[in-house]
């Protein structure tokens, strides 16, 4: 019984060990080993539907499994006007395409495209409204976003 107990304490020691650390859980852990296949993985499947530079945002910000997993699997469009509203847009290569006649013709100042509006919490990061980058007024986190200017973009 003691070589049983042994070899099942060493087993979970090393397990363990090849675990993440952190105060939140494992899949809050930005130290977590399973990140980089978790992320490979999410964005091989998305880069079927997508174009590349939407599936590279995937790689921007502080990353955990929690937020690989609960991130959206598609991208969304945020056009914003002259007055400050905006409306959201689910992405496909028409609505890219709308959205820039619409800001060539000055419906539109400018427009986002995103994976999700809001950065993600992954422990020790702060929230996303309290991030250096959140732009208020249009609710998104500007660092992990693509912002469209000109329609040349």
């Amino acid at each position: 019984m003691r070589l049983f107990e042994t070899a099942l304490c060493v087993a979970l020691i090393c397990a363990g060990a090849a675990q993440a650390s952190c105060n939140s859980g494992p899949d809050w852990c930005t130290d977590d080993p399973r990140i980089p296949a978790t992320l490979k993985e999410k964005k091989e499947r998305l880069s079927k539907e997508y174009p590349n530079y939407l599936v590279a945002l995937l790689d921007l910000g502080v990353q955990c499994v929690a937020r690989i997993n609960q991130s959206p699997d598609a991208f969304t469009i945020i056009e914003v006007f002259s007055n400050g509203d905006w409306q959201t847009v689910p992405w496909d290569a028409d609505a890219e395409r709308i959205s820039k006649t619409r800001l060539s013709d000055g419906t539109i100042s400018h427009f986002w495209m995103v994976n999700a509006r809001r950065a993600f919490a992954c422990d020790g990061q702060p929230k996303y409204d309290e991030r250096s980058d959140y732009v208020t007024g249009e609710d998104v986190n500007a660092d992990l976003a693509i912002r469209c200017n000109d329609p040349n973009c």
